[in-house]
């Protein structure tokens, strides 16, 4: 303990840096020990190269003289032989100390820096890896945390060092400055210890700087402490459930001035120090004060209270003013203020829907039909209907809100029937859109008159939009009255006379019109048999027909485009030919027909029946046999290529036997032999028949 005081005493004395040793006046015992010895063994091993350096030059000069034979006396020569004997022995024993030494030395400093090394200024010779690690914390670690610090009145705000771009790395040095005197080989390492005996190694904390990422945190920071002026208002909110108007007050704001926030960071980092950087901003005022929205909240408030009164012919409703408004703001200039109120259609709406479905009328179509000349006919007068004007009632309840009024007249609007609005340009009645054709060759002069008076009732008929075509309801009932004749009808068992035979070719001809038109056909029935009129021409395979069969059965249509369409016959008595052209706008519709049909079934035997028409073995053939046929007739209706729809008509026509009349005696007998290829039902097996099945139309 005494050589440690004196030793310390001593080399505090000649050296005033004893204390970056870590040896100091408050140092205990045991620490001013390791650190006097510390020197004690630093300093002794650069006294000992020296020492080994003289006696090698000595050494080394003995020898030259001795052996290049400097002039001298044999002797003198022994004895320099000599000398340089002892001089080598006494280097090598002091070259062995010298060893020892250093191996005594690398011993002490195995995991401790070497003397010299120093890190920002301070000597860590001595000193562990985790020593020097402890103490550059204790000095970088606060820095590292928070680098920076920003003021803003009595607010601060302290980021850590990654998020404005400062980095503090000592790992580095560090680690540098422990390896110094252990790199390499042995010269290398005594080298390096050697140099750092006489002069000291330095080592520098690397801190860095990125200034995006620290202009990134103080956009942030900008944007936390800069905020606008908000001007008074007014607001409508519910109390109580009843909506009032409230005063919103004034809020000042705030904005930050431009600091040069680079030319403050361009400062080195070369110590520990934090940096602070002080913040400035002004206050924004409001450009509305509170005491200029006070001043007109009297007003908002009269304009949401009572009610606005609806009024339309025999009806009157009322909406609350509070529950239009949604909002409000002031205009105008500070001296003047003024309110304008954002109403909200979606609350008057369903009042707006209530006044329009009852003030509604819709406007009645005139029923009209085209006369042969091409001028319109009326047949039914059309009226007009109404709504209301919505657009122009929220127009009128906006002002009376703005006005204070509390009464608004609704707006009617008159609406004309849609066909008087029409001209002949939008009507287009010489377009053709499709038409129907069939053949009558070979009928009576009865069968063609009907034809005639039928397809005459339904010459010019108009069809409207969205309205449904019935045959039956169009040509009315089939009589006299009507200037139809008798002929010979189809019964459901056989054919007889009646009124209106051949009206079956009207309603088969405006079916054909309608199936190529593309239209909806809702009702279409077949004959009971093949009916050969029908089948006549190329294009009309069997089942192309309709039959209708007052009341039950009709034929019914349905104009289902947004025109209207008027159907127009063409009676050709030489061609013994009934057309019906379907005329209107173009409604661009193809269609496509493909029939099927089955293989024929052959007609039952011949029937035959007695009579008290007929003279007495007179004989009349009433019907021909016709072969039974099931039959498809397909359509598909595209319009521009695409499948519009798709619909089948299927017949299932019963084989027709050949019914022939036979006039009877008083007796009650007849003879039917004279029926040209008579064969009895004896012959086919079978009974006697007295009644015969169904006919033609």
């Amino acid at each position: 303990m005494l050589f440690t005081r004196g030793w310390g005493a001593a080399r505090r004395r000649h050296n005033p840096g004893w204390d970056s040793y870590g040896v100091g006046p408050e140092t205990d015992p045991q620490t001013i020990s390791q650190g006097c010895l510390s020197v004690w063994i630093a300093k002794t091993r650069k006294w000992c190269w020296m020492f080994l350096h003289i006696l090698l030059l000595v050494w080394l000069g003995n020898l030259i003289l001795a052996v290049v034979g400097w002039p001298m006396s044999t002797s003198r020569r022994k004895i320099l032989l000599m000398a340089s004997a002892g001089a080598f022995g006494c280097s090598a024993a002091a070259i062995a100390g010298v060893v020892a030494f250093v191996a005594v030395g690398e011993a002490r400093y195995a995991n401790r820096m070497y003397p010299g090394v120093r890190v920002d200024g301070e000597d860590f010779g001595g000193l562990t890896l985790l020593e020097a690690r402890a103490r550059m914390e204790d000095r970088w670690g606060a820095f590292a945390a928070s680098p920076v610090v920003f003021r803003l009145g009595q607010r601060l705000w302290e980021p850590a060092g990654r998020e404005i771009g400062v980095e503090v790395d000592y790992q580095i040095p560090l680690a540098a400055a422990y390896a110094w005197g252990r790199r390499g080989g042995w010269g290398i390492r005594l080298g390096e210890q050697r140099r750092t005996l006489d002069v000291a190694k330095e080592w520098r904390t690397s801190v860095t700087f990125d200034p995006h990422v620290f202009m990134d945190y103080v956009e942030r920071l900008i944007a936390e402490i800069s905020y606008p002026a908000i001007n008074a208002s007014l607001r409508i909110q519910n109390q109580g459930g009843r909506r009032q108007v409230a005063v919103v007050p004034a809020r000042a704001g705030r904005e930050f001035i431009p600091v040069d926030f680079m030319a403050i960071m361009s400062r080195t980092f070369d110590t520990p120090q934090r940096l602070l950087i002080e913040l400035e901003a002004r206050t924004i005022s409001a450009e509305v004060a509170t005491t200029v929205v006070t001043s007109v909240a009297e007003t908002a408030r009269k304009l949401i209270t009572g009610h606005i009164e609806l009024m339309a012919p025999g009806h009157r409703w009322s909406v609350a003013r509070e529950t239009l408004a949604t909002d409000m703001e002031i205009v105008g200039s500070v001296a003047a203020p003024e309110i304008r109120m954002n109403l909200s259609y979606g609350a008057f709406e369903p009042v707006a829907r209530e006044i329009a479905s009852t003030v509604r009328v819709s406007a009645v179509e005139p029923k009209i039909r085209v006369d042969r000349d091409g001028s319109i006919v009326p047949l039914i007068e059309g009226t007009p209907g109404r709504m209301i004007d919505t657009e122009g009632l929220w127009t009128r309840v906006r002002e009376a809100f703005d006005s204070g009024s509390s009464l608004v007249n609704v707006p009617i609007v008159l609406l004309k029937p849609e066909i008087t609005q029409l001209g002949k340009e939008k009507l287009q009645f010489d377009n053709m859109i499709s038409e129907g054709v069939s053949l009558y060759w070979g009928s009576s002069e009865n069968r063609i008159h009907n034809i005639d008076v039928g397809s005459r009732l339904i010459d010019g008929t108009v069809v409207p939009p969205g309205e449904t075509f019935s045959f039956n309801a169009t040509v009315g009932p089939v009589t006299e009255r009507a200037g139809f004749v008798e002929g010979l009808v189809i019964a459901p068992d056989r054919t007889e006379p009646g009124v209106g035979g051949g009206i079956c070719q009207v309603s088969t001809t405006l079916f054909r019109a309608v199936f190529w038109a593309g239209l909806p056909i809702n009702e279409r029935w077949q004959h009971v048999y093949r009916v050969g009129y029908y089948e006549l021409g190329s294009s009309n395979p069997p089942g192309f027909d309709a039959a209708i069969w007052q009341p039950a059965q009709d034929l019914t249509f349905t104009n289902d485009t947004p025109h209207h369409i008027y159907i127009k016959r063409v009676f050709d008595p030489e061609e013994e030919a009934l057309t019906f052209r379907l005329m209107g706008p173009s409604i661009g519709r193809e269609v496509e027909l493909d029939a099927w049909q089955s293989e024929e079934i052959e007609p039952p035997p011949m029937r035959v029946e007695p009579t008290t028409e007929l003279p007495a073995g007179e004989i009349e053939k009433t019907d021909g046999a016709v072969p039974g046929l099931k039959t498809i007739v397909h359509r598909k209706v595209l319009i521009n290529g695409r499948v519009l729809f798709k619909d089948n008509f299927l017949s299932s026509f019963v084989p027709w036997p050949e019914r022939w009349v036979v006039g009877q005696a008083e007796d009650g007998s007849f003879d039917p032999t004279a029926i040209p290829g008579y064969v009895s039902p004896e012959a086919h097996g079978e009974g006697a028949s007295s009644t015969t099945d169904a006919a033609e139309s």
